[in-house]
């Protein structure tokens, strides 16, 4: 890092105290944890990857639950493909600039999450068949 976070600045007189607490804003409006957001290159990543991730086991299963809850197994399966549509809102992310790497890192996570589920369904099947 090129830059050091403010509120890890050493003062030049060790015996004088901060007037400020650790939770109160350090200098500029961003609090404590503002430089995490500014200069830290993983946070977009880990929060994409790891949102992509809850959103492809979550959003389906919520979706799933609610539907047969409310109107009857039947119906709830003729209406489950309805759950493509909630793919319009990581896509939506994709389209302003500020949010565009968080979006690109969350279908990320759903793209490899989904691939990971079908890979391994797909071996334990096969080596169900296989094994008799």
């Amino acid at each position: 890092m090129t830059q050091r976070p403010s509120d890890l600045d050493v003062d030049s007189d060790p015996g004088v105290e901060d007037a400020q607490g650790p939770e109160e804003e350090s200098s500029g409006s961003g609090g404590v944890w503002a430089w995490m957001h500014d200069s830290h290159p993983t946070v977009a990543a880990l929060v994409g990857f790891y949102l992509g991730l809850a959103y492809a086991i979550l959003v389906p299963g919520t979706w799933g639950a609610l539907l047969a809850w409310v109107v009857g197994q039947e119906r709830a399966e003729q209406l489950f493909p309805w759950v493509a549509l909630t793919l319009l809102v990581p896509l939506a992310l994709l389209i302003p600039r500020k949010t565009r790497r968080l979006a690109q890192f969350v279908w990320l996570g759903i793209i490899l999450t989904v691939v990971v589920v079908v890979g391994v369904g797909a071996l334990v099947f096969w080596i169900l068949l296989k094994t008799g």
